[in-house]
């Protein structure tokens, strides 16, 4: 069984169916020592995002582009026109299947179309779905170029003795991708798993000797643990064969809320992956108003309160205490340190009455969005309702509509897991 997100409903109108934070290794809001702002002079490929693997073929790779812009839009208050082009192509002379050099080929990418690096920084880290963003500083055809347009251009001045980060710490890393990283990964007994970055020792030696009159400009020590400015080469990329770039910023932390950290326990607890993913693609901004009407053990809400610790979230779940222990979901909560959810409601969402009582939690107005994980195959089975969960849901949302006490926002968005096996998603939605 395959699950897919679908991202649906940006709710403009509705009629009525016939049927603290992630921890970022401690860093405060440094951002690994980076300074926040794009020369002008730079080329427009300025921002550079790595990927994270994927768990198994097709798990999540669909849906990168939609939670990092998602992510980057809700932060930005405006919609964004967003492009990304591939930096790599596997050009190694081994053969792999079409679908793995797929995935090689979108492992790491350089974005346009944002005009904010600061909100750039703040998207990724809330993005499950992305390894590392990069301030992309040099391309050339060697580190020497490299070094050189780099000492040109500034990239690296705050890092420089005197300057604003000059105590800051940093390390060099290289990494090989396209033939280069194929010929790194040879020398190794490891299976390779195409897509991941390859490191070379050898390399790096070379890169920093190449950086040398660079790096002799820096007021900091070095630190190969915990640096706060990772300087970074990436050899066999498209077009100019090396960059040099500094990192940014990483993804979170997402195994936090993973069900085998978790206190309450359930039987089909949904991905961290997924909660992340979801949150990002609704837009969780602080302050927003979230419901999850089939909440199980809360895992959206810890990823909604991660994102944004501000956003005001209300829970509604029909199992009894025996199944689903509210003290227990407010003991992962209070141990991560997150702000707890408004309410945990039990009951049946598709009664009036339960919808009333969440509703009351945030003064009796509508949702802001409504994020879920219904139960398909579970809920169905203990004979709750007729009706599919998520058939249920839209009806109810309708149904509140006419009544002229709306469930969600004019303007709110819905995000639902649909399963689906390989027919349409189309096929896997409410009929009309």
């Amino acid at each position: 069984l395959i699950l897919l997100l679908i991202f649906l409903v940006e709710c403009l109108s509705f009629v009525l169916p016939t049927y603290n934070a992630f921890g970022r290794n401690a860093r405060s809001n440094k951002q690994e020592g980076c300074e926040l702002s794009l020369s002008q002079t730079q080329s427009p490929e300025s921002l550079l995002i790595h990927w994270k693997g994927e768990i198994m073929e097709g798990y999540s790779f669909h849906f990168r582009h939609a939670e990092f812009k998602g992510a980057l839009e809700a932060i930005a208050g405006k919609k964004l026109d967003l492009e990304y082009t591939n930096a790599v192509t596997f050009s190694a002379k081994e053969h792999i299947s079409d679908s793995h050099r797929h995935y090689y080929d979108n492992a790491i990418q350089f974005v346009t179309g944002i005009d904010n690096p600061q909100h750039a920084i703040e998207a990724a880290q809330r993005c499950s779905l992305v390894h590392s963003i990069y301030r992309v500083i040099a391309r050339g055809d060697n580190y020497t170029d490299c070094t050189e347009y780099a000492i040109e251009n500034g990239g690296f001045a705050d890092m420089y003795l005197g300057s604003k980060s000059q105590e800051d710490t940093w390390c060099v890393r290289v990494r090989q991708y396209g033939n280069l990283g194929a010929q790194v990964n040879r020398t190794s007994a490891k299976v390779k798993r195409h897509g991941e970055r390859a490191r070379s020792m050898q390399e790096e030696k070379k890169a920093l000797l190449a950086l040398e009159p660079l790096l002799l400009k820096f007021g900091g020590r070095v630190d190969l643990n915990n640096p706060d400015c990772f300087v970074y080469f990436f050899n066999g990329m498209n077009s100019k064969n090396t960059v040099l770039a500094r990192r940014l910023a990483k993804g979170p932390p997402v195994s936090i809320i993973a069900p085998n950290t978790r206190i309450c326990i359930t039987t089909t607890p949904l991905c961290p992956i997924a909660a992340f993913s979801m949150c990002n693609i609704a837009g969780v901004r602080p302050g927003i108003s979230v419901l999850d009407p089939f909440a199980g053990s809360c895992t959206i809400l810890l990823a909604a309160k991660m994102i944004a610790p501000t956003c005001r979230t209300v829970a509604i779940e029909i199992a009894h205490n025996g199944q689903v222990n509210r003290d227990d979901v407010i003991r992962d909560f209070e141990t991560r340190n997150l702000t707890l959810p408004l309410a945990l409601v039990q009951g049946d969402s598709a009664e009036v009455c339960v919808r009333d009582i969440a509703r009351s939690e945030i003064n009796g107005n509508a949702f802001d969005l409504i994020i879920t994980d219904p139960p398909y195959g579970i809920r169905e089975s203990r004979n709750y309702n007729d009706q599919e969960p998520l058939t249920e849901l839209l009806q109810s949302i309708g149904k509140d509509r006419e009544a002229g006490k709306p469930l969600l926002q004019k303007g709110g968005k819905l995000v639902a897991f649909v399963p689906c096996e390989e027919q349409p998603i189309e096929d896997c939605l409410p009929a009309q």
